[in-house]
């Protein structure tokens, strides 16, 4: 894959801050509540760290009380009902889908690369020596870390819609998900999960590779 160096005044001229699996507190309130994008039991708070009006999330999400899920019209958590969809809407942060031609996505993976989403395809790029993370808000280069789209975790399986979804801790098996709910499966003996096909299938090495580092 060739990766391609734009400048920062390039930058400046595509848009960027698309269509991200990110909590979003620029509607909220000091201690508001607002959802986890990838989990409908859970929230995050919100809070001005520098009191300079910029609202961000907590650290990590809160989950609600058994039973109850995090209704995002009315900011808290209420009763499952029994028969009502309430678990809809949600997305993979480890998804980094194009939507519209001239915008910016963060690679999940690695802070220095980004994608210029195209009209007929993509193009892959890297941030420069001297300012080398990509800040996922602004859609431009920086020097400082903290700017990262580090929201993908590796070794979270994320429940968005109804499917297979890879075990991140066992290449052997899967989970079906029906948000929220995951339930685990194994494969075949001799068998692994191909994460790109989403089905068991015949193992050519000994050993398979957990998608979880740890």
């Amino acid at each position: 894959m060739k990766v391609i160096l734009l400048t920062g005044a390039l930058l400046a001229q595509l848009s960027g801050g698309s269509s991200l699996c990110v909590p979003d507190c620029s509607m909220s309130s000091e201690g508001g509540k607002v959802a986890d994008p990838t989990n409908c039991l859970r929230y995050y708070y919100c809070s001005d760290p520098d009191g300079n009006g910029v609202l961000v999330p907590s650290l990590s999400p809160t989950k609600c009380d058994d039973g109850h899920y995090f209704n995002a019209a009315v900011g808290d958590c209420a009763v499952i009902v029994q028969g009502e969809e309430y678990c809809t809407g949600l997305c993979t942060p480890c998804e980094v889908l194009c939507e519209l031609p001239g915008t910016i996505i963060p690679d999940p993976w690695d802070c220095h690369l980004y994608t210029v989403c195209l009209d007929d395809g993509v193009l892959e790029s890297s941030c420069s020596f001297d300012l080398p993370y990509y800040d996922y808000v602004t859609g431009l280069c920086s020097d400082d870390p903290g700017v990262c789209y580090d929201i993908c975790d590796p070794c979270e399986p994320y429940c968005a819609r109804e499917g297979k979804v890879p075990d991140p801790e066992n290449c052997y098996g899967y989970y079906y998900c029906d948000p929220p709910t995951l339930s685990p499966f194994s494969c075949p003996d001799g068998e692994y999960f191909n994460v790109d096909a989403l089905i068991c299938e015949q193992a050519l090495e000994p050993n398979c590779t957990n998608l979880c580092p740890n």
